[in-house]
């Protein structure tokens, strides 16, 4: 009888973790699709003081039709920054964009060691998170 019972709690066990692993959703966010960054590289042109470069860019929200051109995205973009390797990284500022799905802000150098920045723009309106391009800045 201990035998029965035992056999029958593994496979009760055994049956509600099958059903609970097919029953568990999939990322809904990696599902989603994602928004279009486009940036302007901050490069000598875009130093605005010496140790500050100019950040511009554009979020557009493409459409399920290609020959419909992307929606610019209107909301707030996440500049974030990376001071080490194993740090995090660290919102450091939100910009609003404007009409056309532009942003602009500015990114600092260090005075010693290296700093990394990026733009992310959260998931919305059934659109995943999206990152930009990681830009080193630091004296050479």
């Amino acid at each position: 009888m201990r035998m029965l019972r035992t056999v029958i709690v593994g496979l009760l066990a055994a049956l509600l973790s099958l059903s609970a692993f097919s029953a568990a959703p999939v990322r809904a966010d990696r599902a989603l699709p994602k928004r279009i960054i486009t940036e302007v590289p901050p490069d000598a042109k875009q130093q605005v003081d010496f140790n500050a470069f100019k950040l511009n860019g554009t979020v557009t929200e493409p459409q399920a039709d290609p020959a419909v051109a992307p929606v610019p995205y209107l909301g707030k973009v996440q500049l974030q920054k990376k001071a080490c390797k194993a740090c995090n990284w660290r919102t450091v500022k939100k910009v609003k964009t404007d009409e056309t799905g532009k942003y602009r802000t500015k990114i600092f150098v260090p005075q010693k060691g290296v700093w990394k920045w990026r733009v992310k723009v959260k998931a919305s309106n059934g659109y995943g998170t999206t990152k930009g391009e990681i830009w080193t800045a630091a004296f050479e």
